[in-house]
């Protein structure tokens, strides 16, 4: 079970720093067209970048905060077999789904670096004011994942382990 404390300190981490960048990447995404505006009214010129940023930031807002909803419990979900079973059995459910979880978010982070490796061969370059490789763009999808799969297999070996997280996110009424 130290193990398990010590891989949730470092998960613990871990989301602090995701949701640090993801805080401040939405702080960005929001002040851009703000100030493309400024920047329009005071110098009369306009810039395309700043209005094609935002956009461009997004992936890497989700993709990454992926696993933190998910450590959370925070996913929308249809819960019906939870409000019937107790004790081991809905360890068992959970455990399944968290199960099912892993394998699908590691099976996506693969497809994904393949993806981007592909992109990278290709060397395509963006269409946008300032130019930048595109599978840049495209690295947030497997980088989001491979952390939904470690965030997913914490919470099935807390599952496993008796030690699920006691703030859950509410369910839907």
């Amino acid at each position: 079970m130290r193990y398990l404390e010590a891989y949730q300190k470092v998960n613990d981490a871990l989301e602090w720093l995701i949701a640090g960048v993801a805080g401040l990447l939405v702080l960005v995404i929001v002040a851009l067209p703000f100030v493309s505006a400024a920047v329009r009214y005071a110098t009369g010129e306009g810039y395309t970048w700043l209005a094609e940023l935002p956009p461009q930031l997004v992936p890497w807002v989700v993709f990454p905060l992926l696993g933190v909803v998910l450590r959370h419990d925070g996913h929308i979900a249809v819960d019906v077999l939870p409000h019937y079973l107790k004790g081991r059995r809905l360890t068992l459910l959970r455990a399944a789904v968290l199960g099912a979880c892993v394998i699908a978010a590691a099976a996506f982070a693969i497809f994904g670096v393949n993806t981007v490796l592909f992109f990278r061969q290709l060397g395509q370059m963006s269409t946008t004011e300032i130019e930048f490789p595109l599978w840049v763009l495209y690295l947030s999808y497997p980088l989001g994942f491979i952390l939904a799969a470690n965030f997913a297999l914490e919470s099935l070996l807390r599952e496993l382990g008796g030690k699920r997280r006691a703030r859950h996110a509410p369910a839907a009424t």
